[in-house]
């Protein structure tokens, strides 16, 4: 997995100057300890090791087929050349069949305000779009 922690990086002071919490939902234990002490993410992480929030969300799983193509696809060979550009980590260990995605809810957990599903190993959500839907500036 390349880890893509410019993107939320780059929201970080925005988030945290309007009291917004960034919260990370893992599935497995591996490469956790990894992903802390290389600083990926600005938030609080979790772990769902029964994927449980992942089903409820329609995160999907790759297939065998999927994740062959995937890896070598241009969009995973730009990723990657983009992760060692930024002197970014990676590995391809633990589960990279599950994908995830991003969930911004208004406080209180009532309304999903924006939804993005991974449908690709190497997408990321737009932060202008997240930013969009917290109502927050995108300068």
């Amino acid at each position: 997995m390349y880890y893509h922690r410019e993107s939320i990086r780059n929201l970080k002071s925005q988030l945290k100057e309007k009291n917004i919490r960034l919260i990370g939902v893992g599935l497995e234990q591996l490469g956790v300890e990894e992903f802390v002490e290389g600083k990926f993410f600005a938030g609080e992480l979790y772990l769902d090791l029964e994927k449980k929030a992942y089903a409820k969300l329609g995160f999907q799983r790759m297939s065998m087929k999927e994740i062959f193509s995937a890896i070598f696809s241009r969009k995973s060979k730009l990723a990657s050349n983009r992760a060692k550009e930024l002197g970014l980590g990676g590995n391809m260990k633990g589960d990279g069949y599950q994908n995830g995605g991003c969930l911004v809810v208004e406080a209180g957990g009532g309304k999903a305000l924006y939804t993005y599903r991974q449908e690709h190993a190497a997408d990321h959500p737009d932060n202008a779009d997240i930013l969009k839907a917290l109502g927050l500036d995108q300068n």
